[in-house]
């Protein structure tokens, strides 16, 4: 049995910058986590979720992308479907000769099966972490080598190319690498091998940063496609506003780095207050989620969205301030976590 997981992560600054050439701060968090167990067997057939009649067996992986291809992911768990499905290209890709010689790479038969503690929908990226765990697990079980910065960029084709939803770079890469990351996107670089873009990334030292805290409420949570789809229009069409707030937002982080730097705490909260203060500045907000933000204001905590969902991120004092948080967000039915 081979079993990989990937955690949930926060944006803590520049966020949603990362799909429009800037630059974001982000957390890996470990309380929360998406578990993939991928368990070999013999012959070629793929199974994903075994047991549940709704989760069909594929004879061998010429037939798993035969069908996917043909029909889409209406029969079976689309996500790690789609995971499988750009996996065999990547197989491809790392294989000699030219691309007409390579066909479709026999993965082996395996199946596979899914665990989450990752809150659904609450901008918390437990999506993209069911697809970073899958791919680990397709990874060792093939013997197939992906550098870590490349990898982040196959999650996030998983769900641009293949199921078509708009997303971006930095919940990947925070969930490939762990811990707290710096991540620029400005002058993206292609890959030869493998065909995909990517930033450049860099760890930073996590316990520079302030005490952060999280919290999230289940009833906010909503799908946030459409948000980004609106917003992607509105940028493609060339909305100078918006234009002109990706670019703010991305100049967020060098600063933000600095204040982390100098020890300068107080210079870190107001970033991220500020960077909430761009976010709201793109467009409309459901008020379930902007209630999240107002309950950190009224005890002078700043904080920001963590993605786009039902859950913010901000900074704290001491402990009596992380209780004074606690008895803000008592009337939101919103569950706290120290990071």
């Amino acid at each position: 049995m081979i079993t990989r997981s990937a955690p949930a992560r926060v944006g803590i600054l520049g966020n949603p910058s990362d799909g429009y050439g800037g630059r974001t701060l982000g957390l890996a968090v470990d309380a929360f986590e998406a578990t993939i167990e991928l368990e070999p067997v013999d012959g070629t057939a793929i199974s994903i979720v075994p047991g549940e009649a709704d989760h069909p067996t594929w004879t061998s992986t010429a037939d798993f992308v035969e069908s996917v291809d043909r029909y889409g992911y209406d029969t079976a768990v689309p996500l790690l479907a789609a995971t499988i499905r750009t996996f065999v290209d990547v197989v491809r890709a790392s294989s000699e000769g030219s691309a007409s010689d390579r066909g479709v790479a026999e993965l082996g038969g395996f199946n596979l099966s899914y665990r989450t503690t990752i809150p659904r929908q609450v901008g918390l990226a437990g999506s993209s972490a069911l697809v970073v765990a899958t791919l680990r697990c397709l990874c060792e079980f093939t013997g197939v080598e992906v550098p870590d910065d490349v990898l982040a960029s196959v999650a996030l084709a998983v769900e641009t190319e293949q199921l078509g939803i708009t997303a971006g770079l930095q919940d990947r890469v925070i969930q490939v690498y762990g811990g707290l990351v710096s991540m620029d996107f400005g002058e993206m670089t292609t890959d030869a091998r493998f065909g995909v873009a990517h930033g450049e990334y860099e760890r930073v030292d996590a316990s520079l940063l302030p005490s952060l805290f999280l919290a999230y409420r289940e009833t906010a949570a909503e799908s946030s496609g459409t948000y980004h789809r609106e917003l992607r229009a509105r940028f493609d069409a060339g909305d100078g506003m918006v234009r002109e707030t990706m670019r703010a937002l991305a100049a967020l982080v060098p600063k933000g780095r600095a204040a982390l730097q100098w020890n300068d705490h107080a210079q870190f909260g107001s970033l991220v207050a500020l960077n909430m203060e761009l976010r709201q500045q793109l467009g409309p907000l459901p008020a379930a989620q902007l209630a999240l933000i107002e309950a950190a204001t009224r005890v002078k905590a700043p904080a920001t969205f963590t993605g786009s969902g039902g859950a913010v991120v901000g900074v704290y004092d001491d402990a009596d301030h992380l209780e004074a948080l606690r008895t803000s967000y008592g009337g939101l039915d919103a569950v706290i976590v120290p990071l």
